[in-house]
C-alpha cells in the first residue's frame, strides 16, 4: 500500500504542532520521520561535516569554492567515518548489537575508516611520484591530483560527530 504523507500545521485547543497526515491517519512529525531515520542519518552525518569542512576551507583559504569544498575527500574532519560511524551508532542504537546487520554496518565501516587513513595515503604517495616522474620527463600528461588519507585527529573528529549526529536522530525519531 502506498503512504502518501504531506506536512501540515494543525492547531488544536492551545497547543500548535507540526503532524503528518496519510491515508487518513495522523501523527506526529518526528514519528513520521523516524520510518527513515536510517536514510536521514546518513544524509545528516554526511551534511554537518561538508558543512563545518566549508567553514574551514573558507577560513583558511578567505574564499569559497563549492566544488572544493562539498566534492573533495580529506581534510578535518572525516565525512567517510562520520557517516559510517552515524550509520552504525543508530543502528546499534535502536535494533541493538546482537545481530547482523549490526555486525555488517561495523565490517563495513573499520574498512571504510581504514580505507580513509592508509589506503589514500599510498594513492597519495604514489599520486605525487607519478607527477614527479611526468615533470622528469617533460610529459604534457596533466599529473594527477594527489589527495592524502585522513590524519588521525580528523577521523576522531569525524567518529564524535558521527556518533552525536546518530544519538540526535535516535532521540528525535524515539
Amino acid at each position: 500500500m502506498e503512504q502518501f504523507l504531506s506536512i501540515v500545521a494543525c492547531a488544536g485547543g492551545e497547543s500548535v504542532g507540526l503532524r503528518a497526515t496519510g491515508c487518513g491517519n495522523e501523527q506526529s512529525l518526528w514519528s513520521s520521520l523516524a520510518l527513515y531515520k536510517y536514510v536521514i542519518v546518513v544524509i545528516a552525518g554526511w551534511l554537518i561535516v561538508q558543512l563545518i569542512k566549508c567553514v574551514i576551507y573558507c577560513v583558511k583559504q578567505k574564499q569559497f569554492d563549492f566544488r572544493e569544498v562539498f566534492f573533495s575527500s580529506g581534510g578535518m574532519p572525516s565525512s567517510h567515518t562520520s557517516t559510517m560511524v552515524a550509520i552504525t551508532t543508530l543502528i546499534g542504537l535502536s535494533d541493538g548489537v546482537d545481530n547482523a546487520v549490526f555486525g555488517l554496518a561495523l565490517a563495513i565501516s573499520l574498512i571504510v575508516i581504514y580505507d580513509s587513513v592508509k589506503s589514500r595515503k599510498s594513492v597519495g604517495d604514489q599520486a605525487e611520484l607519478i607527477g614527479v616522474l611526468l615533470k622528469e620527463q617533460q610529459s604534457k600528461i596533466q599529473p594527477p591530483k594527489i589527495v592524502r588519507g585522513h590524519k588521525i585527529s580528523e577521523v576522531v573528529v569525524g567518529a564524535l560527530l558521527g556518533f552525536l549526529v546518530a544519538v540526535g536522530v535516535f532521540l528525535l525519531t524515539k
